[in-house]
């Protein structure tokens, strides 16, 4: 390093000192309601409740602290006064978009404002007058109880949900405030549930309806939680989500450059970059900045979620998140449709490896490795599709795509609501309530604060159901409508149940009946027969193109996602101790999915942490799941309608479209309007007639793709499946005896210079000098 490197180095350190502590502050320095926690969970119902309640947590937390330093004031005072005097309730001024009564369905296009809300000063929605002391209640008494606590929680929770809708629709202090009031508001109620449910005597409950009913509500979660471990567990979850959302890191090749956050500077460059070296730099930068700095307080969280477990009456919090898929061999079923899917993976991993091994070298990727997560196109590797550039099968033959034919032909957001409203109809399903279109959100108005995230809304009440979306003329966007659309069919279909059976039949149902609808609307038949695919595109090239496409990002995703919850579970069973806790992640994802880091890892690291459902303690599993029945569903509806027969070169199950099939909706309707008032299997039984999660049909979706890349890895002679080719993690980094910046490991070879490793060292230090400079 010469002496000019030198100084500079020196005086950014100095620098660097000057604005420590203040960086620090800001660093953990986080809004009450972080927009950007909305948009994770890509519009699915549970993951956004619990990511509004996390937002509540970091609320009620800081609203806490400020007690205990100054007098109420503001909105503190005024929600304690509010308490202390319930003033008369207020309606709601209904907001969203807009057509008058007198003006043509068809005419739903671009006009129409937000109104601007009154301030709803709500009173608590009274819980049943109980006594107090144990309670033993005749069976018709338990029902007159749940009819009364129905009434009570709808009310409570319509009103929870208009404030959500009013703050992610207009997005300002006030609205933020409101939300925040009725969460609260909300929590409170259900704490007082399940204080009744708590005393509740159920010897003498024989009806089983009842008794399902009972179970649901006996089962809060963490509220369970005294009062002070409930603050301590959310305080846990507010700092995690704190570190997480004010997350930085600094260029690859400009190290002054700093302050690029995950979305959308790093994800740009997870998806587009093709130098290994600063992929490599971005990958370990996110998860110093991230994962490390929450691993203690992970541990700490683990401790107290078993703690609300026992108060749930399960063993450890593994057991609480498994409870609503009512299944004491959960564990082996997932893993077994894992095995079932595993043949087409590895012949798909083994594809994808030899095309990355021409680009960057057999030095980096030797023939029976796994394959580094850094490359794949995805900040976690869960999905691939974004190196569909440099794999697919027939490069001249692009992926589908009507993106052009839809500008063509004058598409508009509310036309795409429209033709997505026809496709249920014709499975003689319902069409969308008049409230629907006066008041969901199709378009993101010019100077209007939205949260953009395309999402589904029930409005607990029986009647009120929307959509939020800044929709774009696309394909991409053509298909979420039709998605999210399915969703509200669901609240449709199950709105008849009691408000605890109002949810899918288990937390993976939502998002595999919503999927399954996209698999018949992306097909070219479908596209085709809507006018927008004007040639026959049904070949070999164009049908092999078009699988790996799907399977690049729904394959990919399930051994990501099953590794996420088999790592937490075993954590909190106690069979995986802190001492192993990344090492244990590393494990799991090489057998589960042939993946490594990048670099040699170790316990100082979390690479879990890294992902946001960690740090926000959101269970993972249901995704797998939803991904995995999405195709038994599909499957069963290709049958009924007579698209898909087995062994039949026309009838393929990939090329089947549901579309116009009265038998399909049929299946649809029986599984959507029983909602969770029927264990998941029973439910899935009475639709399709199978009652089991079975990787079977995902198999014989993909069977086209498997046998084209069976034939080409035998061409190309390539090694199906990956072994064990080096330490991939270590009890610490002493024990490895490597640098935790700077070089490779298994034969690669990248140097680095003594300056660039000190840069690295010293990032941290640079991004606060970055923003002192400026």
């Amino acid at each position: 390093m010469n002496v000019l490197t030198t100084i500079v180095v020196v005086s950014a350190t100095i620098l660097s000192i000057v604005r420590l502590a203040r960086c620090q502050v800001d660093q953990v320095d986080n809004k009450y309601l972080d927009p950007n926690d909305y948009f994770l969970a890509g519009g699915n119902q549970q993951d956004r409740r619990r990511i509004l309640q996390d937002a509540f947590n970091r609320y009620s937390i800081q609203q806490q602290q400020l007690e205990e330093q100054q007098p109420r004031t503001g909105f503190d005072g005024i929600f304690q006064q509010r308490q202390q005097q319930p003033q008369q309730q207020q309606g709601f001024q209904r907001g969203g978009r807009k057509f008058t009564t007198d003006e043509p369905e068809q005419n739903f296009e671009t006009t129409g404002r937000f109104t601007s809300r009154s301030d709803p000063r709500t009173s608590p929605i009274p819980t049943p007058s109980i006594q107090q002391g144990p309670l033993t209640l005749s069976n018709s008494n338990i029902r007159q109880l749940l009819q009364q606590l129905d009434v009570a929680g709808s009310q409570q929770c319509n009103l929870n949900v208009q404030a959500q809708w009013d703050f992610e629709t207009n997005v300002n202090e006030g609205t933020q405030i409101r939300a925040l009031e009725q969460q609260l508001l909300y929590s409170e109620f259900q704490r007082k549930v399940f204080s009744i449910m708590t005393r509740l005597n159920l010897d003498n409950v024989i009806d089983p309806n009842l008794r399902r009913q009972l179970k649901f509500l006996s089962m809060p979660g963490p509220a369970a939680l005294p009062q002070e471990q409930l603050s301590r567990y959310n305080r846990l979850i507010n700092d995690m989500l704190a570190v997480y959302n004010s997350a930085s890191i600094c260029a690859f090749d400009e190290p002054l450059k700093c302050g690029l956050r995950l979305d959308p500077d790093l994800n740009i460059i997870m998806s587009r970059s093709r130098d290994w070296n600063e992929l490599q730099h971005t990958w370990i930068e996110w998860r110093r900045r991230t994962g490390q700095k929450v691993r203690d307080m992970f541990e700490q969280l683990v401790d107290v979620s078993n703690q609300a477990a026992l108060l749930n009456n399960v063993s450890d919090a593994s057991e609480m998140w498994k409870f609503p898929y009512e299944s004491p061999s959960m564990r082996f079923e997932l893993e077994d449709a894992w095995e079932q899917i595993k043949p087409l993976y590895e012949q798909l991993h083994a594809y994808v490896r030899k095309k990355l091994r021409d680009l960057y070298g057999p030095e980096r990727i030797s023939r029976e490795a796994p394959l580094p997560a850094h490359i794949l196109g995805n900040m976690w590797g869960q999905s691939w599709e974004n190196i569909l550039d440099l794999t697919i099968p027939y490069p001249g033959k692009n992926y589908l795509d009507v993106t052009p034919q839809m500008i063509k032909q004058g598409y508009t957001p509310a036309a795409m609501f429209r033709v997505a409203e026809e496709f249920f109809i014709s499975l003689n399903m319902s069409s969308m309530p008049q409230s629907f279109w006066a008041n969901s959100v199709v378009e993101e108005l010019p100077g209007q604060p939205i949260i953009c995230q395309p999402s589904a809304w029930d409005f607990c009440n029986r009647q009120d159901y929307r959509i939020k979306m800044c929709t774009q003329v696309n394909m991409k966007d053509f298909i979420t409508v039709h998605h999210e659309m399915a969703h509200v069919q669901y609240f449709l279909n199950y709105k008849k149940q009691p408000k605890v059976y109002r949810d899918g039949a288990n937390p993976g149902f939502h998002e595999a009946l919503s999927e399954a609808i996209s698999l018949s609307v992306s097909t070219p038949k479908h596209l085709q027969t809507l006018g927008l695919i004007l040639n026959s595109v049904d070949d070999i090239p164009h049908n092999i193109n078009y699988l790996f496409g799907l399977a690049m990002d729904k394959l990919t995703f399930l051994p990501f996602s099953l590794a996420l919850d088999l790592w937490r579970w075993d954590i909190f069973k106690g069979t995986t101790h802190k001492e192993r806790y990344n090492c244990h992640w590393w494990d799991l994802r090489e057998r589960l999915g042939g993946v490594k880091p990048p670099v040699l890892r170790s316990e100082t690291d979390f690479d879990p942490g890294s992902k946001y459902h960690v740090p926000a303690n959101i269970p993972y599993i249901g995704y797998y799941f939803g991904t995995v029945l999405q195709f038994q569903i599909h499957k069963a509806m290709c049958l009924a309608s007579g698209q898909y027969r087995p062994n039949d070169p026309n009838k393929l199950l990939h090329k089947c479209d549901i579309y116009r099939s009265k038998e399909a909706g049929a299946i649809i309707k029986k599984i959507m309007e029983s909602g969770s008032s029927e264990n998941w299997r029973d439910t899935l039984s009475l639709a399709i007639g199978e009652n089991r999660l079975d990787g079977s049909a995902l198999r014989e979706f993909f069977q086209p793709l498997e046998e084209w890349l069976r034939n080409e890895n035998l061409r190309t002679g390539q090694f199906i499946g990956w072994n064990y080719d080096g330490d991939y993690c270590k009890h610490s980094i002493e024990t490895a005896n490597l640098q935790v910046y700077g070089g490779f490991y298994n034969g690669a070879n990248s140097p680095v210079t003594s300056t660039l490793v000190l840069i690295s060292l010293l990032s941290p230090l640079l991004i606060c000098v970055s923003g002192y400079l400026m």
